[in-house]
């Protein structure tokens, strides 16, 4: 089998009978034909544009992109001065920043950690 982008012979997933992927990314069904993949793919770039659509407007009502940049820079200032790692996460409850401290060793590999906490309604995970 042939893939339907670029031309390269195709091989099968052994953990997937039926199931042919090309070096270039591309896969497909053995039962599909190029014009099945060539509609799946288009599908699937119409659906991602739509999601990269409604996202874009969602950061620009919410303001969530300055929000990033803002907890960027607390937490580089916040490692430089602490000397721990600092990992962040959204909060599932309010979709606030949830930060957590990671102890690190002098070869910054992490030696201990504690839970996740928001900043904004202060619901714990982890």
């Amino acid at each position: 089998m042939t893939c339907h982008t670029c031309g390269a012979p195709m091989y099968e997933d052994s953990g997937t009978a039926g199931k042919w992927w090309c070096r270039c990314g591309s896969w497909r069904l053995q039962s599909e034909t190029a014009e099945d993949v060539t509609a799946r793919e288009a599908e699937t770039a119409r659906v991602m544009a739509l999601l990269d659509a409604a996202i874009g407007e969602s950061e620009e009502r919410t303001g969530a992109k300055v929000q990033r940049d803002t907890d960027r820079q607390t937490t580089d200032e916040m490692e430089s001065t602490m000397g721990q790692t600092i990992q962040t996460c959204g909060c599932p409850q309010c979709g606030g920043t949830m930060y957590r401290t990671v102890e690190v060793d002098e070869n910054h590999q992490p030696i201990g950690m504690g839970p996740y906490v928001c900043s904004n309604c202060g619901h714990m995970a982890g």
